[in-house]
């Protein structure tokens, strides 16, 4: 049981019998009204008006935030740059990106990544990755504007999850990567905009 505090006590008598007094009294007890935005807000103190208002500033910010973090995500990633990074990984590391897009909408877990790439535990695993984060910083991108980790745990078992950053994705969709590049079975296989194929050399050969 809580201990009394006699104050507290007091102070809820006083209101208590404040609010019968203004009841019989025939007063009503008005709520604070304001407007933010359009939208009228009810509050039944001058304390909570303040509060609640700055709450709605506060999550206006966040929001003004998070669209230009959207924004900036959506202009980063130009058909030149996915082409650099596509150009610009190991052929392993490429097989990995195309593996988590061909698993979505679902995120694919590390055991599942080891099956497809044919490689013989995560520690293996951990390699390709670790060749990954360095070929990107090498174009000066860093990893997670690519792909993302995520780590969750059932009891003692940890358990990784990885996806591929929306924005990075739908580049490669518009360039309709991979699928041409796996037609192309190679580096190069997506080309920048613009870009000319070489040109067949006389006599058939290429």
């Amino acid at each position: 049981m809580l201990p009394n505090h006699p104050e507290e006590n007091t102070l809820d008598s006083t209101l208590r019998y404040m609010y019968n007094a203004l009841r019989k009294a025939c007063y009503t007890l008005v709520a604070i009204e304001f407007k933010y935005k359009g939208t009228v807000w009810r509050v039944d103190t001058p304390e909570e008006a303040v509060r609640l208002r700055n709450e709605l500033q506060k999550s206006d910010r966040a929001h003004i935030d998070a669209y230009d973090e959207m924004d900036e995500s959506a202009a980063f990633w130009t058909p030149d740059r996915f082409t650099d990074v596509i150009n610009g990984i190991g052929e392993l590391q490429h097989r990995f990106l195309i593996a988590i897009y061909r698993h979505k909408p679902g995120a694919i877990t590390s055991g599942q990544l080891v099956s497809i790439l044919g490689l013989r535990s995560e520690v293996a695993l951990a390699g390709v990755i670790s060749g990954l984060s360095k070929q990107l910083k090498q174009i000066d991108i860093e990893p997670t504007r690519v792909f993302l980790i995520r780590v969750s745990w059932t009891g003692k078992k940890k358990t990784r999850t990885f996806i591929l950053e929306d924005f990075f994705a739908g580049a490669g969709i518009d360039l309709n990567w991979p699928d041409a590049w796996e037609r192309g079975k190679g580096k190069h296989a997506v080309e920048k905009p613009g870009a000319t194929s070489p040109k067949k050399r006389k006599g058939g050969q290429r």
